[in-house]
């Protein structure tokens, strides 16, 4: 059971797509799995033939436990564990193979492994109904790299890897995406998903995500000194700049205003980078790649999808990455790169007739933003009273790596930046 999220401790196998004695290629989806933070597809890392599944459906396992075994290529049968094996994997399937008893049968037979090494599930998309895999499932590569690459509709068998064994990384796949200088092709539209309602009166239990929602948000308040700054933007430019690149459609098709406050939001923290940071222990952990994590909501409760490289991606990029996103989110279905990694969070609820508030911070980042809606109001403008499209942020701090100071440093590095929003798209 590979861990799939930051927060992972155990998955529930959700739905087997590959089943003892059918061939396995790089790259395919061969199982469905719920985790503390969303559903995830499990990608097979090598190539060979499903010798045996050690999880069920419906049954969970901690991480690291072996839930299935790979035979390699030629090797068939044989690769198969001595009978009773699968019964014992079954009775015990929580317990991890390094700390089975003396004695106690082990899920994972050292002959099944033998030979095996380096067979470990990660995580790339499910194909399209009547989409074939391709060159790019054939391909080694990281999860990350196939990420970028499907966000950008980049052929993967078209990148050549500098990795291990000629493994595609993040660099390749950027590197080929800079050379391209191309579109990506838009995304499809999802359907809007149906509202749950819950009876009145009656008593919900709470999904997996819900419960390591309740449980982080309650340490983060607990743990976490926060304090909270706010300030107003006016977002009449930045509202001009949305709708004459809406209008250009093509690769801006689906802007939005959370996509224009991204861009600000990373190009603000290479300029504060105190925020763009993490608590660890007596020091304070700086990062060098800026990724935004932006809470949405989905059925069973909250996630937070990560937008990566926000400050330097291209504002249509954001787009498309923030898109796709949130498609999968619709669908219920992740990647293990799209829940981790974040270095700061943006909570918005500008859809909603929400003026401000005050989100919690999403350990151990330094901070996060709250966003609110933008609304119409009368505002002074040299002396006169002009009517203006004004939007009220408020950012939460940890108080024990991030000051008052550097707090309104980078409020108004994103006031500047959305109310003068040409740097946005430059």
């Amino acid at each position: 059971m590979p861990k799939l999220s930051d927060t992972m401790e155990e998955g529930k196998i959700l739905k087997w797509l590959k089943h003892p004695g059918d061939g396995v290629a790089i790259g395919e989806i061969i199982a469905e799995v719920e985790t503390d933070k969303a559903n995830m597809e499990l990608e097979a890392y090598d190539e060979g033939t499903l010798a045996e599944v050690r999880v069920q459906e419906g049954e969970s396992a901690p991480v690291g436990a072996v839930i299935a075994v790979l035979a390699a290529p030629g090797e068939g049968s044989a690769a198969r564990p001595a009978a009773g094996a699968e019964k014992a994997a079954k009775a015990a399937p929580a317990a991890p193979a390094a700390k089975a008893a003396p004695g106690t049968p082990r899920a994972a037979p050292a002959k099944a492994e033998a030979g095996r090494e380096g067979f470990r599930p990660t995580v790339v998309r499910r194909p399209e109904p009547g989409e074939s895999l391709g060159a790019s499932a054939a391909v080694k590569a990281s999860p990350l790299a196939r990420r970028i690459a499907r966000d950008h509709g980049l052929d993967l068998g078209q990148v050549s890897g500098t990795g291990p064994g000629g493994r595609i990384v993040q660099k390749d796949v950027e590197a080929a995406l800079a050379a391209r200088g191309g579109t990506a092709p838009a995304p499809r539209k999802p359907a809007a998903p149906a509202e749950p309602r819950p009876a009145a009166g009656s008593r919900v239990e709470l999904s997996r995500i819900r419960r390591t929602t309740a449980k982080r948000m309650g340490e983060a308040k607990r743990e976490v000194p926060h304090f909270y700054a706010s300030t107003e933007i006016a977002m009449d430019e930045a509202a001009r700049l949305k709708e004459a690149l809406a209008a250009l459609e093509g690769e801006y098709e689906g802007l939005t205003y959370t996509h224009v406050v991204l861009k600000a939001v990373g190009l603000a923290l290479t300029r504060v980078p105190e925020l763009n940071a993490s608590y660890d222990g007596d020091a304070m952990a700086l990062h060098e790649a800026v990724n935004v994590g932006v809470a949405t909501a989905v059925a069973d409760g909250l996630v937070v999808p990560v937008v990566r490289h926000c400050d330097r991606e291209p504002l249509a990029a954001i787009v498309r990455q923030a898109r796709a996103l949130l498609e999968r989110a619709r669908s219920g279905r992740f990647a293990a790169d799209d829940l981790t990694g974040a270095t700061f969070t943006v909570s918005n609820l500008g859809m909603l007739p929400v003026t401000e508030f005050a989100a919690v911070i999403n350990p151990p980042q330094a901070a996060i933003l709250a966003v609110g809606t933008i609304r119409e109001t009368p505002v002074v403008r040299e002396g006169q009273v002009v009517p203006g499209r004004m939007m009220t942020v408020t950012l939460s701090c940890d108080h024990r790596i991030i000051d008052g100071v550097l707090a309104g440093r980078f409020l108004r590095e994103l006031k500047g930046l959305l109310e003068n929003p040409l740097a946005l798209v430059l």
